[in-house]
Protein backbone atom coordinates (compact mmCIF):
# COMPACT_ATOMS: atom_id res chain seq x y z
CA UNK A 1 0.00 0.00 0.00
CA UNK A 2 1.59 3.51 -1.19
CA UNK A 3 0.15 6.95 1.33
CA UNK A 4 1.02 10.18 -0.05
CA UNK A 5 0.88 12.80 2.30
CA UNK A 6 0.23 16.00 0.42
CA UNK A 7 0.79 19.23 2.28
CA UNK A 8 2.59 22.41 1.06
CA UNK A 9 5.66 22.61 2.63
CA UNK A 10 7.95 22.41 5.98
CA UNK A 11 7.37 25.52 7.12
CA UNK A 12 6.68 25.73 10.59
CA UNK A 13 2.88 25.48 11.82
CA UNK A 14 1.41 22.83 14.33
CA UNK A 15 0.19 21.02 11.29
CA UNK A 16 3.89 20.14 9.91
CA UNK A 17 4.80 19.19 13.72
CA UNK A 18 1.57 16.41 13.22
CA UNK A 19 3.15 15.69 9.85
CA UNK A 20 6.67 14.96 11.07
CA UNK A 21 4.90 12.15 13.39
CA UNK A 22 2.16 10.41 11.26
CA UNK A 23 4.99 9.82 8.26
CA UNK A 24 7.38 8.52 10.90
CA UNK A 25 5.00 6.54 12.34
CA UNK A 26 3.28 5.44 9.39
CA UNK A 27 6.21 4.37 7.78
CA UNK A 28 6.50 1.52 9.60
CA UNK A 29 3.40 0.10 8.78
CA UNK A 30 3.36 1.13 4.61
CA UNK A 31 5.21 2.64 1.71
CA UNK A 32 4.71 6.51 2.86
CA UNK A 33 5.56 9.45 0.63
CA UNK A 34 5.14 13.14 1.51
CA UNK A 35 4.39 15.66 -1.53
CA UNK A 36 5.36 19.11 -1.11
CA UNK A 37 4.28 21.75 -3.32
CA UNK A 38 7.21 23.98 -2.68
CA UNK A 39 10.92 23.08 -1.40
CA UNK A 40 12.04 24.71 2.41
CA UNK A 41 10.79 24.71 5.32
CA UNK A 42 12.82 24.57 8.99
CA UNK A 43 11.54 20.92 9.53
CA UNK A 44 12.77 19.37 6.44
CA UNK A 45 15.93 17.83 7.58
CA UNK A 46 14.13 16.03 10.69
CA UNK A 47 11.59 14.26 8.61
CA UNK A 48 12.82 9.85 8.70
CA UNK A 49 15.00 8.27 6.13
CA UNK A 50 11.70 5.75 6.02
CA UNK A 51 9.82 8.58 3.88
CA UNK A 52 10.59 9.73 0.29
CA UNK A 53 9.87 13.10 -0.24
CA UNK A 54 8.67 14.51 -3.66
CA UNK A 55 9.05 18.18 -4.14
CA UNK A 56 7.26 19.45 -7.19
CA UNK A 57 7.75 22.84 -7.21
CA UNK A 58 4.02 23.84 -8.87
CA UNK A 59 1.77 26.32 -8.33
CA UNK A 60 -0.75 26.03 -5.84
CA UNK A 61 -3.40 27.71 -8.54
CA UNK A 62 -6.26 25.01 -9.43
CA UNK A 63 -6.46 26.72 -12.70
CA UNK A 64 -2.46 25.24 -13.77
CA UNK A 65 -4.37 21.60 -13.68
CA UNK A 66 -6.20 22.43 -16.62
CA UNK A 67 -2.45 22.47 -18.50
CA UNK A 68 -0.85 19.30 -20.13
CA UNK A 69 2.03 20.27 -18.43
CA UNK A 70 0.63 20.65 -14.91
CA UNK A 71 3.02 19.09 -12.26
CA UNK A 72 0.94 18.12 -9.99
CA UNK A 73 -1.56 15.97 -12.42
CA UNK A 74 1.91 14.47 -13.87
CA UNK A 75 3.05 13.20 -10.40
CA UNK A 76 -0.15 11.62 -9.93
CA UNK A 77 0.14 9.78 -12.55
CA UNK A 78 3.47 8.54 -11.90
CA UNK A 79 3.65 8.05 -8.50
CA UNK A 80 0.20 5.82 -8.49
CA UNK A 81 -0.66 6.28 -4.78
CA UNK A 82 -3.27 3.96 -3.21
CA UNK A 83 -4.31 6.65 -1.00
CA UNK A 84 -3.71 10.81 -0.74
CA UNK A 85 -3.91 12.45 2.61
CA UNK A 86 -4.12 16.20 2.27
CA UNK A 87 -3.92 18.28 4.71
CA UNK A 88 -5.54 21.56 5.06
CA UNK A 89 -8.55 23.11 3.11
CA UNK A 90 -6.89 24.91 -0.17
CA UNK A 91 -4.28 21.68 -0.80
CA UNK A 92 -7.77 19.25 0.19
CA UNK A 93 -9.54 21.14 -2.74
CA UNK A 94 -6.55 21.50 -4.69
CA UNK A 95 -5.88 17.33 -5.09
CA UNK A 96 -10.05 16.76 -5.19
CA UNK A 97 -9.37 18.83 -8.44
CA UNK A 98 -7.05 16.52 -9.44
CA UNK A 99 -8.64 13.89 -8.46
CA UNK A 100 -12.23 15.01 -10.34
CA UNK A 101 -10.27 16.15 -13.59
CA UNK A 102 -8.31 13.20 -14.19
CA UNK A 103 -10.29 10.62 -12.62
CA UNK A 104 -6.92 9.33 -10.66
CA UNK A 105 -8.39 6.33 -9.41
CA UNK A 106 -6.87 6.79 -5.77
CA UNK A 107 -8.81 7.12 -2.72
CA UNK A 108 -8.48 10.59 -1.53
CA UNK A 109 -8.83 11.68 2.94
CA UNK A 110 -8.88 15.31 2.83
CA UNK A 111 -7.66 16.52 6.87
CA UNK A 112 -9.59 19.87 7.85
CA UNK A 113 -7.32 21.53 10.31
CA UNK A 114 -9.30 24.66 11.27
CA UNK A 115 -12.69 26.27 12.31
CA UNK A 116 -14.34 26.80 8.78
CA UNK A 117 -17.29 28.15 10.01
CA UNK A 118 -15.09 31.33 11.88
CA UNK A 119 -12.30 31.50 9.28
CA UNK A 120 -15.45 32.89 6.41
CA UNK A 121 -17.30 34.86 8.98
CA UNK A 122 -15.55 38.14 7.99
CA UNK A 123 -16.46 37.32 4.18
CA UNK A 124 -18.73 39.04 2.05
CA UNK A 125 -21.63 37.01 1.51
CA UNK A 126 -21.24 36.26 -1.81
CA UNK A 127 -17.11 35.05 -0.95
CA UNK A 128 -19.18 32.99 1.97
CA UNK A 129 -21.42 31.52 -0.44
CA UNK A 130 -18.46 30.56 -3.20
CA UNK A 131 -16.22 29.09 -0.84
CA UNK A 132 -18.58 27.09 0.67
CA UNK A 133 -20.61 25.91 -2.98
CA UNK A 134 -16.61 25.27 -4.00
CA UNK A 135 -15.91 22.87 -1.16
CA UNK A 136 -18.92 21.42 -0.95
CA UNK A 137 -17.94 20.44 -4.77
CA UNK A 138 -14.70 19.11 -4.19
CA UNK A 139 -15.26 17.51 -0.84
CA UNK A 140 -17.62 14.74 -2.71
CA UNK A 141 -14.49 13.41 -4.59
CA UNK A 142 -12.89 12.57 -1.04
CA UNK A 143 -13.53 9.00 0.67
CA UNK A 144 -13.04 10.73 4.27
CA UNK A 145 -13.06 13.89 5.62
CA UNK A 146 -10.56 13.68 9.05
CA UNK A 147 -11.19 16.50 11.31
CA UNK A 148 -9.00 17.70 14.64
CA UNK A 149 -11.60 18.02 16.52
CA UNK A 150 -15.85 17.81 17.32
CA UNK A 151 -16.28 21.14 16.90
CA UNK A 152 -14.55 21.48 13.09
CA UNK A 153 -16.74 18.50 12.08
CA UNK A 154 -19.69 20.10 13.55
CA UNK A 155 -19.31 22.91 11.45
CA UNK A 156 -18.74 21.26 8.07
CA UNK A 157 -21.80 19.33 8.65
CA UNK A 158 -23.50 22.17 9.60
CA UNK A 159 -22.91 24.32 6.17
CA UNK A 160 -23.19 21.49 3.92
CA UNK A 161 -19.83 20.58 2.97
CA UNK A 162 -20.10 17.28 3.72
CA UNK A 163 -22.30 14.50 5.47
CA UNK A 164 -21.60 13.08 9.13
CA UNK A 165 -21.22 9.74 7.63
CA UNK A 166 -18.35 10.66 5.75
CA UNK A 167 -16.54 12.49 8.89
CA UNK A 168 -14.23 11.05 11.27
CA UNK A 169 -12.30 12.93 14.24
CA UNK A 170 -9.14 12.24 14.75
CA UNK A 171 -7.09 14.81 17.75
CA UNK A 172 -3.60 15.52 16.93
CA UNK A 173 -0.87 13.52 18.60
CA UNK A 174 1.55 15.30 21.04
CA UNK A 175 5.16 14.79 20.03
CA UNK A 176 6.85 11.43 20.84
CA UNK A 177 10.19 12.82 21.19
CA UNK A 178 9.01 15.08 23.98
CA UNK A 179 9.95 13.17 26.76
CA UNK A 180 13.90 13.81 25.25
CA UNK A 181 13.72 17.86 23.73
CA UNK A 182 12.40 18.83 27.55
CA UNK A 183 15.59 18.01 29.01
CA UNK A 184 17.56 20.29 26.06
CA UNK A 185 18.98 22.87 27.85
CA UNK A 186 17.86 26.65 27.72
CA UNK A 187 19.85 29.91 28.22
CA UNK A 188 17.66 32.49 29.61
CA UNK A 189 17.71 34.41 32.93
CA UNK A 190 13.94 34.88 33.06
CA UNK A 191 13.49 31.12 33.53
CA UNK A 192 16.60 30.15 35.70
CA UNK A 193 14.60 30.75 38.93
CA UNK A 194 11.33 31.00 37.45
CA UNK A 195 10.58 34.12 39.85
CA UNK A 196 8.82 36.14 39.09
CA UNK A 197 6.50 33.73 37.31
CA UNK A 198 6.56 34.02 33.40
CA UNK A 199 3.43 33.73 31.81
CA UNK A 200 4.52 32.43 27.84
CA UNK A 201 2.80 32.41 24.39
CA UNK A 202 4.34 30.00 21.47
CA UNK A 203 2.16 31.10 18.41
CA UNK A 204 2.63 32.38 15.41
CA UNK A 205 2.44 35.93 15.34
CA UNK A 206 -0.73 36.72 12.79
CA UNK A 207 -4.49 37.87 13.18
CA UNK A 208 -5.66 34.79 14.24
CA UNK A 209 -4.06 34.16 17.55
CA UNK A 210 -4.70 37.65 18.39
CA UNK A 211 -1.70 38.43 20.87
CA UNK A 212 -2.95 42.02 21.01
CA UNK A 213 -5.38 40.62 23.88
CA UNK A 214 -3.05 38.90 25.77
CA UNK A 215 -0.89 41.44 25.49
CA UNK A 216 -3.96 43.75 26.88
CA UNK A 217 -4.77 41.51 29.01
CA UNK A 218 -1.07 40.93 30.99
CA UNK A 219 -1.35 44.98 31.02
CA UNK A 220 -3.98 44.69 33.41
CA UNK A 221 -2.37 41.62 35.50
CA UNK A 222 0.93 44.38 36.14
CA UNK A 223 -1.28 47.73 36.21
CA UNK A 224 -4.68 47.38 37.55
CA UNK A 225 -4.24 43.83 39.55
CA UNK A 226 -0.31 44.63 40.69
CA UNK A 227 1.02 41.23 40.27
CA UNK A 228 5.03 40.91 39.39
CA UNK A 229 4.70 38.35 36.54
CA UNK A 230 6.82 38.61 32.94
CA UNK A 231 5.48 37.45 29.51
CA UNK A 232 7.77 36.17 27.48
CA UNK A 233 6.34 35.29 23.56
CA UNK A 234 8.05 32.83 21.63
CA UNK A 235 7.46 32.40 18.07
CA UNK A 236 7.38 35.25 15.01
CA UNK A 237 5.03 36.32 12.36
CA UNK A 238 3.99 39.59 10.09
CA UNK A 239 2.08 41.06 13.42
CA UNK A 240 5.30 41.55 15.53
CA UNK A 241 6.06 44.51 14.93
CA UNK A 242 2.92 46.05 15.84
CA UNK A 243 2.57 43.85 19.23
CA UNK A 244 6.07 45.22 19.84
CA UNK A 245 4.28 48.80 19.72
CA UNK A 246 1.65 47.95 21.61
CA UNK A 247 3.59 46.87 24.01
CA UNK A 248 5.94 50.32 24.54
CA UNK A 249 2.64 52.11 24.39
CA UNK A 250 1.28 49.92 27.29
CA UNK A 251 4.46 50.77 28.98
CA UNK A 252 5.15 47.03 29.86
CA UNK A 253 8.13 46.66 27.53
CA UNK A 254 10.33 45.83 30.96
CA UNK A 255 8.39 43.26 31.25
CA UNK A 256 7.67 41.38 27.88
CA UNK A 257 10.03 39.57 25.81
CA UNK A 258 9.98 38.17 22.06
CA UNK A 259 12.23 35.86 21.56
CA UNK A 260 11.41 34.70 17.75
CA UNK A 261 10.82 31.58 16.59
CA UNK A 262 12.29 28.50 18.92
CA UNK A 263 12.43 25.12 16.91
CA UNK A 264 11.83 23.30 20.35
CA UNK A 265 9.64 25.48 22.68
CA UNK A 266 9.38 22.58 25.15
CA UNK A 267 11.89 23.25 27.78
CA UNK A 268 10.78 26.71 27.62
CA UNK A 269 7.15 25.32 28.51
CA UNK A 270 7.84 23.06 31.27
CA UNK A 271 9.39 26.63 33.09
CA UNK A 272 6.27 28.22 32.49
CA UNK A 273 3.66 29.11 35.15
CA UNK A 274 0.97 29.61 32.44
CA UNK A 275 1.37 28.89 28.62
CA UNK A 276 -1.58 30.95 27.37
CA UNK A 277 -3.70 30.96 23.80
CA UNK A 278 -5.58 34.23 23.00
CA UNK A 279 -7.11 32.69 19.88
CA UNK A 280 -10.10 33.49 17.84
CA UNK A 281 -10.16 30.60 15.91
CA UNK A 282 -8.62 26.96 16.14
CA UNK A 283 -9.26 23.31 15.08
CA UNK A 284 -7.10 21.59 17.03
CA UNK A 285 -4.22 24.11 19.11
CA UNK A 286 -1.52 21.92 19.48
CA UNK A 287 0.14 23.78 21.72
CA UNK A 288 -2.26 23.49 24.65
CA UNK A 289 -1.67 19.22 24.59
CA UNK A 290 1.87 19.84 24.49
CA UNK A 291 2.03 22.61 27.00
CA UNK A 292 -0.08 20.31 29.68
CA UNK A 293 2.48 17.04 28.41
CA UNK A 294 4.78 19.57 29.70
CA UNK A 295 3.10 19.91 32.91
CA UNK A 296 2.45 23.80 32.53
CA UNK A 297 -1.17 25.64 33.58
CA UNK A 298 -2.90 27.09 30.43
CA UNK A 299 -5.41 29.53 29.81
CA UNK A 300 -7.42 29.27 26.45
CA UNK A 301 -9.57 31.22 24.72
CA UNK A 302 -12.65 29.23 24.09
CA UNK A 303 -12.99 29.74 20.53
CA UNK A 304 -15.45 27.21 18.44
CA UNK A 305 -13.38 24.10 18.31
CA UNK A 306 -10.95 22.87 19.79
CA UNK A 307 -9.87 24.14 23.21
CA UNK A 308 -12.54 23.21 25.50
CA UNK A 309 -12.39 19.96 23.93
CA UNK A 310 -8.63 19.54 25.11
CA UNK A 311 -9.50 20.97 28.46
CA UNK A 312 -11.99 19.12 28.77
CA UNK A 313 -14.46 22.05 29.20
CA UNK A 314 -12.47 23.92 31.81
CA UNK A 315 -11.34 20.45 33.95
CA UNK A 316 -7.68 21.11 32.94
CA UNK A 317 -7.41 24.72 32.75
CA UNK A 318 -9.22 27.93 32.34
CA UNK A 319 -11.45 29.13 29.40
CA UNK A 320 -12.46 32.17 28.24
CA UNK A 321 -14.64 34.20 25.95
CA UNK A 322 -12.80 35.56 22.82
CA UNK A 323 -11.39 38.81 22.65
CA UNK A 324 -12.40 39.51 26.81
CA UNK A 325 -8.74 40.47 28.33
CA UNK A 326 -10.18 41.60 31.25
CA UNK A 327 -11.72 38.23 32.05
CA UNK A 328 -8.22 37.01 30.83
CA UNK A 329 -6.46 38.87 32.84
CA UNK A 330 -9.13 37.39 35.95
CA UNK A 331 -8.06 33.90 34.62
CA UNK A 332 -4.54 34.89 35.12
CA UNK A 333 -4.40 36.42 38.33
CA UNK A 334 -6.63 32.84 39.80
CA UNK A 335 -4.10 30.57 37.62
CA UNK A 336 -1.36 31.84 39.82
CA UNK A 337 -2.48 32.03 42.73
CA UNK A 338 -4.18 28.08 42.22
CA UNK A 339 -2.24 26.49 40.01
CA UNK A 340 -3.37 22.24 39.05
CA UNK A 341 -0.93 19.75 39.84
CA UNK A 342 1.74 19.38 36.97
CA UNK A 343 0.76 15.42 36.75
CA UNK A 344 -2.95 16.12 37.06
CA UNK A 345 -2.01 18.02 33.69
CA UNK A 346 0.39 15.38 32.53
CA UNK A 347 -2.26 12.79 33.02
CA UNK A 348 -4.48 14.41 30.66
CA UNK A 349 -2.15 14.88 28.13
CA UNK A 350 -1.91 11.29 27.82
CA UNK A 351 -5.33 10.88 26.04
CA UNK A 352 -3.36 12.27 23.02
CA UNK A 353 -0.94 9.77 22.41
CA UNK A 354 0.75 9.20 19.61
CA UNK A 355 -0.14 5.52 19.25
CA UNK A 356 -3.88 6.48 19.66
CA UNK A 357 -3.71 9.15 16.89
CA UNK A 358 -1.49 7.02 14.44
CA UNK A 359 -3.76 3.96 14.76
CA UNK A 360 -7.05 5.58 14.03
CA UNK A 361 -5.33 7.25 10.70
CA UNK A 362 -4.23 3.98 9.68
CA UNK A 363 -7.71 2.25 10.61
CA UNK A 364 -9.18 5.47 8.65
CA UNK A 365 -6.63 4.46 5.65
CA UNK A 366 -7.99 0.70 5.48
CA UNK A 367 -11.12 1.75 5.74
CA UNK A 368 -10.95 3.23 2.51
CA UNK A 369 -9.45 1.05 0.66
CA UNK A 370 -11.83 -1.80 1.96
CA UNK A 371 -14.73 0.78 1.30
CA UNK A 372 -13.38 0.62 -2.24
CA UNK A 373 -13.09 -3.05 -3.00
CA UNK A 374 -16.33 -3.44 -1.80
CA UNK A 375 -17.88 -1.34 -4.02
CA UNK A 376 -15.40 -2.73 -6.97
CA UNK A 377 -16.83 -6.13 -5.91
CA UNK A 378 -20.60 -5.22 -6.24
Amino acid sequence: MKIVLFYDSMKVNGIVRTLLTLSEELSLKADVELALLRCGGEFLSMLPDAVNVKVLDCTSQPLALISPFSKLARYFREARPDVVLSFNRYNNCLAACAKLLYRFPFRLIVSERNSFGTQIMEDSKFRQWSRIARSRLLYRQAELCICVSHGAADELVDLGVIGREKIRVIYNPVTPKMAEQIKEPIAHSWLENQSPPVIMSVSRLDYQKRLDILIRAFARLRHDMQINARLMIIGDGQKRRSLESLVQELGIERDVCFTGYILNPYPYMTRAAIVALTSREEGFPNVLAEALACGANVISTDCKSGPSEILDGGKYGRLVPVGDAEAFAAAMRDTLAAPLPSETLKSRAAYFSVERSVNDYYDAILGSLNHQKGANAS
